[in-house]
Order: C-alpha cells, then sequence, then structure tokens
C-alpha cells in the first residue's frame, strides 16, 4: 500500500472528478488503501443521505482497496500528533489527526486535497490527485 485516500478523496472518486480518476488508475488496486476512519466517515455521510443507490456506489469503490484497521501503534501516534500540534497552536480535526497517524504507521502516501491542513503534521507525506 503506497497510498491512503482521505475522505475527501474518495468523495471525488465518486463525483468522477478527471483528474483525481486519471491519477487513480494509474495504480494497481493493492497500491491503494484507505483508513477504518475514513470507512467510518463514510458510512456516517451514507447514512445521513440514506440512498441505497449512493450506498452501493460507494461500496463498489472501496472494496477494491484494503481498509487499514486502526490499531494500538495508531493511537500512540495519534496522542503525540495532538499533543504536538496544541503545543504549536495549530490543531486540527480529531478526525483528520486519526487518518494523519493512519497514514503515518501504514508508510502511505495521504492522498488529499486538503494538503495545507495536513502539511502541518511532521513527516507525513500528503499529494492532491484533484490538481491536474
Amino acid at each position: 500500500m503506497n497510498y491512503m485516500l482521505d475522505t475527501d478523496t474518495v468523495s471525488l472518486i465518486i463525483r468522477k472528478y478527471p483528474s483525481v480518476i486519471e491519477k487513480l488508475i494509474k495504480h494497481e488496486d493493492d497500491e491503494i488503501c484507505i483508513s477504518t476512519i475514513t470507512y467510518a466517515e463514510l458510512c456516517y455521510g451514507l447514512e445521513k443521505k440514506g440512498s441505497v443507490r449512493l450506498f452501493n456506489e460507494i461500496m463498489s469503490i472501496i472494496r477494491k482497496f484494503t481498509i487499514v484497521d486502526f490499531d494500538n501503534s495508531q493511537a500512540e501516534l495519534y496522542g503525540k500528533i495532538r499533543v504536538g500540534l496544541e503545543k504549536s497552536g495549530t490543531p486540527l480535526g480529531d478526525m483528520d489527526m486519526l487518518i494523519a497517524a493512519s497514514a503515518l504507521t501504514a508508510g502511505a502516501i495521504l492522498i488529499t486535497h486538503n494538503t495545507k491542513h495536513f502539511s502541518k503534521i511532521n513527516g507525513l507525506k500528503v499529494e492532491d490527485w484533484y490538481k491536474p
């Protein structure tokens, strides 16, 4: 797994953004993963929408990728990330810090449209597939 998709990138895939789809198809499915945190955010959005069609569409997309379970090492890294960002006065949302911990622990590049947001986290490699 070389790339971990942030929730916003999965949304862009669903909306069929050409630049995102173009970059996605250049990689094998086993090079792409999502965190269980992203999966949880998607499940929340699907529950809120209540659309069976959208549920089926999203599930058919994410079933192609590995879903990385959130574990103890990620939880420990989340704590370090959170404290570091709080001390520097640049906190992020909890879900984003959890996703960042997942990507760092997996050794994956986080694919997100929020590169400025995630660039606050030391050592996290990010790419924006939305940009052509």
